[in-house]
């Protein structure tokens, strides 16, 4: 019944009512030469590219209001009897601007008249919202690297943009949305096309669709919006409007060309003396546009017209991928580590898992191999044939491990082939009906390696990845009468990824030497599988490359309904209107379905204690230690609602005071599961039924276990609603803006608006219905190694998905995450308070106080963990011992059939800590998700000068001065301690600066005015253009498991303190560690002492504490920051005239001009306190995703 209601209650509502709106607005006074209103005046503005012609009233007060009108150029005309004619012409609106123009009259006859010369209005007078536009000359002009609009939200002050800087291509969807507006969190904001949506919800947030830069009219972010017709960001609203047909038929064609001898070398490449990879793009295509013409119907003079516009962009491109991959070297495949050395040189000891010697605390301690050779009778067979499928080392890299960088291809290429297609009609239907229909789609096929096997099985590559999406909108407005307006917009958007390594496909498993038992259990027998090296008993951090690639597909479809009713009352401009959309997202990822995964653990010397010279990972695969699991896939369809009901009221106050009230009331429901197939948090109270099934002399050992509770919860079952998080029914957001203007020159503006974030389907979980095996390495928690594992790693069998008919029974003795029920949506509170001064006629300057909170967002907790009084008797630094908690003690699971194929159903013993967590039954620490406890503070200094096309100098220019705090995360969970700090991507300093600049010399220009036509056409139609960007490093990252003893700036070792961005090794902070041990002894790290910090401890900055010790670090430092962010793109362009309707461009175009290699974007510090390169950076290892090389490109654009 409730969902009966909701659909007619959008169905009412939507009679009157959009929101985002793409198109401008001119509002104003009329009054005569003493002041006094001018009523029943004529206002008519005429769009100069199609004759759009729009007309409005003046009331007795003289106001008027002109809305809905298209970005374009555009002729206003006023008259009243006993008055001149007013004209005004060259009148540039702006995308979703509202622009104020009062209109004097002077007494006169209406066949006279009387004309003004102006471009576009420069100052906000009519709202407090701040909005950055990009007009069409900067669209065309500016120099834009893969010709993806999107990207010039850079230009803005206050925005942020964290995407691979390889990655803003029009096809890489989700860098691309990697925006920070104002402070709010990253990849949160909303994306319009045309004012429809225009997000996929993969990625979190990603851009669906991008067009072809040609056919974009305008582009525009939202940065402070007291709009109510906004919603759904945590930061900003992103615009793009295209272009419409005009009065006369045009075609552009263009062809964009880059190539391997107009590029500067990688820095990795020329660190090692390699000449320039390949590199080839092609980025051409076509635009028609114009009116469409049929005899008696479709007349130039007619009332009724209609105009196309086409346009299509292909896009090839071969792009270097420098691949640097880390193999075993050929003797270490044999069993042979007497070469492995850490980057000091020192030895890295291979221990014998099966040979223990037993410590005091009866720890097992393991003995070394002898000669560090593994025997040939000791290695695996599937270890062996996996071995086969790694490449042959071909390179030895300096200052790193031994093994590592080993496998180099620098000329290595990938491939990308994508094509964009847009279709749309414009209909006007005389003055009083106008429609527009477009169609949009593009698709995108990449092929690249990633760990240098690019052909057959073991690939991890994108072989192929593909995007698909398909954009679709029809917009009808009807202008009822003079004052009343209706405007209803329907759109789809579709949005498909998918990719895979095609290579592992049929693949038979069984060649490896794994059982055919295991084998024919797999959902998916015929297949590579996964094989990963990590660096660490815990955590994915690669210490060898990976093998194997399996499938993941993503469909996103969006449906949208907008109406909005505009009601123009004296003063007021009134908005009624309602967004309404429905979403459904399909995950058909299958996930690792088999992987398998090695750790230095098992060769380490102490089982539970990492240590820098001691452990491999390979070593451990070699002798079958791995673990890991078999994921038997579920592939949810998620869908949800979105309805937004707003009013908006612009109102002119006084000829000086423009107030902007509105209020939205977001419903913005958790999505459900089209079948159900979905968790719905965890129920902490509810009785276990596990408790039942304990053995009675186990009960008599554990008490405790009697009153077992925790149960895992179903959408749709035992009265769970399906939805995976509550309704919020008050998530009402108040709107208020206002601009009051001075004097002619100056306006001071600010505003207050409240949005409620978009939450995330990717938070939710399939547990049960997506089940998952682990592998069981160890019968006494990792102390040793069950023997011949890896030939067949799942001896209980493979668990299948069993829904959530087992209730509390579900995934005992496993681990997983859960999502918070109970969550409320997100809210970001947006403020700004600013003054606007116009200098001379073509320029302004502003002046702002820009600040954000967000508040209530997502953050995580683990849940399944023992009390902090507890854990004292565990961590060293509150008394206790580790080795307390480590401790064996007897299994009271085990045997009980409901944790069959897990550990707990076969091992005699577990740990201490494992059966002290309030729920036992579960293997892992339960982290809760959506727990609504986090939370952003944004305060910022904007500075804006902006040039309008004065003197043939267009110019956007900013500076940002700006802190961001972070509530994130917990330092210590068992005190409910939570992280306060810099947020990720804090840039106090942030400059830009971006300008399109017609040089003075030619025909009709300061120099040259009166040259001849062919002098013209040398020297003649040269225009420059720039933008540049300067900013901060972002706070570097802060090792997790230390107490930081001194100022990590602090000279010593071999810190000196300083050093340059391109050394070789950058050495970033203080190197000096001493380590805890679980017996509470303190040594020097050895790799700190071959650094030079010498044995006095005073000197050291860090202490590495042993197991059970809470983070005592925050997450992240401004003392110690990443690299400064410079770049500088550059476009010199020539054109042509030939005759008055054909033209020529030429254009040569620098993007990162100065060569100015940048690595910082996530290539920090090295934070492990184990490593011997804690706290270093090699730029020359750096990713080629983050810094590119300096890239020329020629272009040629023909007009017709």
């Amino acid at each position: 019944m409730r969902k009966v209601t909701f659909s007619l209650l959008a169905l009412l509502v939507s009679a009157l009512a959009p929101a985002q709106e793409f198109r401008a607005t001119i509002s104003g006074h009329v009054y005569d030469a003493s002041g006094a209103a001018v009523p029943n005046a004529k206002i008519e503005a005429v769009n100069l590219e199609n004759s759009e012609t729009t007309n409005a009233t003046s009331d007795t007060g003289g106001n008027y209001t002109l809305p809905f009108l298209r970005p374009g150029n555009y002729k206003m005309v006023v008259t009243a009897p006993g008055f001149k004619t007013y004209n005004r012409e060259n009148l540039v609106l702006e995308v979703g601007r509202l622009i104020g123009i009062d209109v004097s009259l002077e007494v006169g006859q209406l066949s006279e008249s009387v004309s003004v010369t102006a471009e576009a209005a420069l100052l906000e007078t009519q709202t407090g919202s701040r909005v950055g536009v990009v007009n069409t000359i900067q669209v065309s002009e500016l120099p834009l690297n893969s010709r993806n609009p999107f990207m010039l939200g850079s230009m803005m002050s206050g925005v942020t943009f964290r995407g691979a800087a390889i990655w803003q291509r029009p096809f890489d969807n989700g860098a691309i949305a990697e925006w920070s507006v104002n402070g709010g969190r990253q990849s949160n904001n909303e994306f319009l096309m045309d004012g429809a949506p225009n997000n996929a919800q993969m990625g979190n947030n990603n851009i669906a669709y991008v067009p072809i830069v040609d056919a974009v009219q305008e582009f525009s972010v939202q940065q402070n919006s007291y709009d109510a017709g906004y919603g759904k960001t945590g930061g900003g609203v992103f615009n793009v409007v295209l272009k419409s047909g005009s009065n006369e038929h045009h075609v552009t064609l263009w062809e964009f060309y880059r190539r391997r001898w107009l590029d500067a070398n990688t820095y990795q490449n020329n660190s090692v003396g390699l000449a320039k990879p390949a590199h080839e793009l092609d980025q051409y295509g076509w635009q028609f546009a114009g009116p469409v013409r049929i005899p008696k119907i479709l007349r130039k003079d007619g009332p009724v017209k209609l105009f196309y516009l086409g346009a299509y962009e292909g896009y090839r491109e071969v792009w270097p991928q420098f691949l640097r991959n880390s193999y075993a070297a050929p003797e270490m495949r044999t069993g042979d580590f007497s070469r492995l050395r850490n980057p000091s040189g020192e030895p890295i000891i291979i221990y014998d898992p099966v040979t223990t010697q037993f410590a005091a605390n009866g720890d097992p301690i393991r003995t070394p191999f002898p000669g560090n050779v593994i025997p040939q009778n000791r290695i695996h067979p599937v270890a062996r044939a996996v071995t086969g499928f790694m490449p042959a080392p071909n390179a030895t890299t300096a200052g790193v491990r031994y093994a590592q960088q080993n496998v180099l291809n620098p000329d290595y290429s990938a491939t990308d082939k994508f094509y964009n297609l847009i279709l749309k009609f414009d209909w006007n239907f005389g003055d009083n009906h106008r429609m527009f229909m477009r169609h949009a789609s593009n698709d995108r096929t990449e092929d690249r390696c990633v760990n240098g096997i690019c052909a057959g099985p073991g690939t991890d590559g994108q072989q192929p990845f593909q995007r698909i999406n398909d954009a679709y909108v029809l917009d009808y407005l009807w202008t009822i009468n003079p004052s009343t307006i209706l405007n209803i917009r329907a759109s789809n958007n579709r949005f498909v990824e998918k990719g895979f390594g095609a290579a592992n496909d049929g693949f038979d498993l069984t060649s490896l030497g794994l059982s055919p038992a295991l084998v024919n259990q797999l959902p998916a027998p015929r297949y590579f599988g996964r094989w990963n090296f990590y660096d660490a008993a815990t955590g994915t951090t690669n210490q060898y490359s990976p093998l194997g690639r399996y499938q993941g597909v993503n469909i996103t479809n969006s449906y949208n309904l907008f109406a909005n009713l505009t009601k123009i009352i004296g003063s007021h401009t009134i908005k009624l209107g309602y967004d309404l959309r429905r979403t459904h997202y399909l995950l058909q990822n299958t996930g690792d379905i088999l992987r398998l995964d090695a750790r230095p653990n098992w060769t380490q010397r102490l089982w539970n204690q990492a240590e820098p010279n001691s452990g491999d990972a390979f070593a451990s695969f070699l002798l079958g230690g791995v673990d890991g699991s078999v994921n038997y896939p579920v592939f949810p369809f998620f869908r949800n609602w979105y309805s937004a009901p707003f009013v908006q009221d612009d109102w002119k106050v006084s000829r000086k005071l423009t107030l902007n009230l509105g209020l939205r009331w977001d419903l913005n429901f958790y999505p459900d599961e089209k079948y159900n197939r979905v968790n719905r948090g965890f129920n902490a109270q509810e009785a276990s039924p596990i408790a039942n099934q304990v053995p009675a002399a186990m009960l008599a050992m554990y008490p405790q276990l009697r009153s077992l509770t925790g149960n895992l919860q179903f959408a749709g079952v035992n009265g769970n609603p399906t939805e995976t998080g509550k309704r919020d029914w008050n998530n009402f957001q108040p709107r208020i803006g206002a601009a009051y203007q001075l004097n002619d020159k100056t306006v001071i503006r600010g505003g207050y608006g409240l949005y409620y974030l978009n939450p995330n389907n990717n938070w939710q979980e399939v547990t049960g219905f997506q089940n998952n095996t682990p592998v069981i390495n160890s019968q006494d928690g990792g102390r040793t190694l069950i023997p011949n594992l890896l030939t067949n790693p799942f001896p209980s069998g493979i668990n299948t998905p069993v829904g959530s008919t087992l209730g509390g029974s579900t995934f005992v003795g496993q681990n997983f995450n859960w999502f918070n029920g109970n969550m409320s949506i997100p809210r970001f509170h947006s403020f700004s308070f600013g003054i606007q001064r116009q200098l001379g006629q073509s320029s302004t300057i502003e002046l702002s106080y820009v600040g954000s909170r967000t508040r209530g967002a997502n953050t995580e907790r683990d849940f399944n963990i023992p009390s902090v009084d507890f854990r004292r008797r565990c961590n060293l630094q509150e008394g206790g011992s580790p080795n307390f908690c480590n401790e064996l003690i007897p299994n009271p699971f085990q045997g009980v059939a409901a944790f069959r194929g897990t550990e707990f159903f076969t091992r005699d013993t577990l740990s201490r800590f494992q059966l002290a967590r309030p729920f036992p039954q579960f293997n892992g620490n339960l982290q809760e998700r959506g727990r609504g406890e986090s939370s952003l503070n944004y305060n910022s200094l904007q500075v804006n000068y902006n040039v309008r096309a004065g003197r043939g100098l267009t110019l956007i220019a900013n500076y940002t001065f700006s802190k961001t705090i972070e509530r994130f995360g917990y330092n210590d969970p068992y005190n409910n301690v939570m992280q306060q700090g810099l947020y990720f991507n804090d840039r106090p300093h942030f400059v830009k600066f971006s300008t399109v600049y017609e040089l003075p010399i030619g025909r009709g220009k300061k120099f040259g005015s009166g040259i001849n036509k062919w002098t013209n056409g040398l020297i003649g139609g040269w225009q420059v253009s720039t933008f540049s960007q300067i900013a901060s490093g972002e706070p570097n990252d802060l090792p997790n498991n230390v107490i930081q003893l001194r100022d990590p700036r602090t000279k010593g070792g071999d810190f000196t303190g300083d050093f340059g961005w391109k050394d070789h090794q950058v050495k970033g902070f203080n190197p000096c560690v001493l380590r805890q041990f679980n017996d509470g002894s303190i040594r020097p790290q050895q790799f700190s002492l071959d650094r030079g910090c010498g044995t006095d401890t005073a000197n050291y900055a860090w202490l590495r504490t042993a197991d059970y010790a809470p983070r005592y670090t925050p997450f992240r430092s401004g003392q110690i920051r990443k690299q400064s962010l410079f770049n500088m793109d550059v476009a010199l362009s020539k054109t042509v005239e030939f005759t008055d309707r054909i033209r020529a461009q030429f254009r040569l175009e620098a993007f990162n001009a100065t060569n100015y290699y940048f690595y910082g974007r996530n290539d920090g510090f090295n934070t492990n306190p184990d490593s011997p390169l804690f706290g270093t950076v090699f730029p020359n290892q750096g990713n080629t995703q983050n810094g590119y090389p300096r890239q020329f490109q020629l272009g040629i654009k023909l007009f017709f």
